[in-house]
């Protein structure tokens, strides 16, 4: 009996040994969640689980109006705002599918990300695909359909995680196209967002986005790159942001043309912004 127990504990010391020494096991995830402020991160959900997503921009920049103008609508939490609610669902540990709502255009954006490869001692990065479609909804609108394809790619260095996110779109941005009806700036638009975030502990991060000027703009619009900066809070399952930045774009069809509804970004121009991440549901291995 006792001789067996030893045989049991060495295979387990064993198979712990050799599970430890693959390179290709999985590097620990950073808690970065699903997205990182307003782009999508490398980063996907257990197998089985939900995610529920709430994200705020304010339409007051803090630069506009005197200090008492400021005070007055409390620094813009009193102005409306651009929203946007989501779902997603991991229906594998390596797929996810989510939908989501903007108030912007009434725009519906559709899109399945599945992680191709994951940082391990042998593979240098994550690599993640995430292709869909953007459908506006609003009235007196034309070319009311985007379809993207992006890829995510990230890489950990201890507290610190690099994000870079080549996209490509169709009809991206807005311009009007006479009276009230707008159609698209772009009928096809290419950026690379890029991304950083570092954990001064474990749940509290800071996260820097930019998001280069579009280099084919027309000449008329003088647009700057967007960004945002803000920090992110893991709580159990939760995720909350908050953030400053100058775009109010939040999905893919309005943030990779670098404007928003037609006017080019200024970088000094500064708002409020907040987001609000849940999971839930039984994770299953």
């Amino acid at each position: 009996m006792i001789r067996r127990l030893w045989v049991t504990l060495l295979v387990l010391c064993a198979l712990s040994a050799t599970a430890q020494d693959d390179p290709y096991r999985p590097m620990g995830k950073l808690p970065v969640g699903d997205q990182l402020l307003t782009l999508p991160s490398s980063h996907m959900a257990a197998h089985g689980t939900w995610e529920i997503k709430f994200t705020h921009r304010f339409n007051q920049a803090l630069s506009n109006g005197s200090f008492s103008d400021q005070v007055h609508s409390l620094f813009g939490l009193d102005t409306n705002a651009d929203v946007a609610f989501g779902l997603s669902y991991a229906i594998r540990r390596d797929l996810q599918l989510s939908i989501s709502r903007s108030n912007t255009n009434d725009t519906f954006e559709a899109a399945a990300k599945y992680v191709v490869l994951q940082q391990a001692s042998a593979v240098p990065l994550t690599f993640t695909l995430r292709g869909g479609v953007d459908w506006r909804t609003e009235r007196d609108l034309e070319d009311r359909n985007s379809f993207f394809a992006q890829a995510l790619v990230s890489r950990r260095m201890g507290k610190a995680e690099l994000f870079a996110m080549p996209t490509f779109v169709t009809n991206a941005g807005r311009a009007v196209t006479g009276g009230d009806t707008s159609g698209a700036l772009f009928e096809h638009a290419f950026n690379v967002p890029v991304g950083a975030t570092y954990f001064v502990r474990p749940p509290l991060a800071l996260v820097v986005e930019i998001i280069p000027p579009n280099g084919d703009l027309p000449d008329e619009t003088n647009g700057d790159f967007g960004w945002a900066v803000g920090i992110k809070r893991a709580i159990g399952g939760h995720w909350f942001e908050l953030l400053l930045t100058n775009s109010q774009g939040t999905t893919v069809d309005q943030y990779t043309s670098s404007t928003f509804q037609g006017a080019g970004l200024d970088a000094g121009e500064v708002k409020l912004g907040f987001n609000i991440e849940r999971r839930f549901g039984r994770r299953r291995r």
